[in-house]
């Protein structure tokens, strides 16, 4: 893969894992009763996460690396490029901030990672408004998220770039397509029997990336969401008087 578009990605990859990992151990604190602290089972821990955290990244970048391939070279690494990456990193970082808070919220409520339960919890806006509003000072949480983000994004800026010459669009194609086709590779060859390989259910647990637990289950789920999802807006308005 080409250095150009590694040196582009690494930021986000890395802010991608502080992220998980510092939700990592928030849980592992809460819930240290109930985990296996042996190093087998939390080697094993610590490694279906890091790898469940790269598929959803390498999934979750594919805008990014198309919108690498068709900026014209004479763009890339202009004041526009970098406005335009500034945005998307601070898109990137605030999404991961809020996915995590969400994974927190959930825990919290149901022990688990992101599952089929949490479709039909998140489609039933009233109780999710509920519980926020009841639970957390949402507004508070949105405005620290923001602010963790800014200095995030201020803390990277100067990692974002790189001053390397962009390869030419020939080169670009063959790099992007070399990445849409390793995103198919990973998409028909996930094994779940292999993602869960502790016999501890908190371990188990604790290793799931919020991104990907959520984009399974909302695979595996045989929820019709064109029927339900307008009755749950109609039925759960949020707005509505009791």
């Amino acid at each position: 893969m080409n250095y150009f578009l590694i040196r582009r990605l690494a930021p986000f990859f890395v802010v991608s894992v502080l992220v998980e990992f510092v939700t990592l151990a928030l849980l592992l604190s809460v819930e240290r009763s109930y985990v296996d602290w042996a190093i087998m089972p939390m080697t094993k821990t610590v490694g279906i996460l890091l790898k469940t955290t790269t598929i959803s990244f390498i999934f979750i970048m594919v805008p990014y690396v198309l919108y690498l391939w068709l900026m014209p070279a004479k763009k890339i690494n202009t004041q526009i490029d970098k406005n335009i990456t500034k945005a998307i990193f601070g898109i990137f970082v605030f999404y991961n901030l809020f996915e995590e808070t969400m994974s927190l919220v959930f825990w919290n409520k149901f022990s688990a990672a992101f599952n089929m339960t949490a479709i039909e919890y998140l489609l039933d806006m009233r109780e999710v408004a509920s519980d926020i509003t009841q639970n957390y000072l949402f507004a508070a949480y949105i405005v620290g998220l923001l602010l963790i983000t800014r200095l995030v994004v201020r803390t990277f800026d100067k990692y974002l770039f790189v001053q390397v010459p962009s390869p030419h669009w020939f080169k670009r194609t063959v790099y992007a397509m070399i990445y849409l086709s390793f995103c198919g590779l990973i998409y028909v060859n996930i094994n779940e029997n292999e993602l869960e390989i502790n016999e501890n259910y908190y371990n188990n647990e604790l290793s799931k990336d919020g991104t990907y637990s959520l984009g399974r289950a909302l695979w595996k789920s045989n929820i019709n969401y064109k029927e339900l999802l307008p009755l749950k807006i109609k039925n759960n308005n949020i707005f509505s008087e009791k």
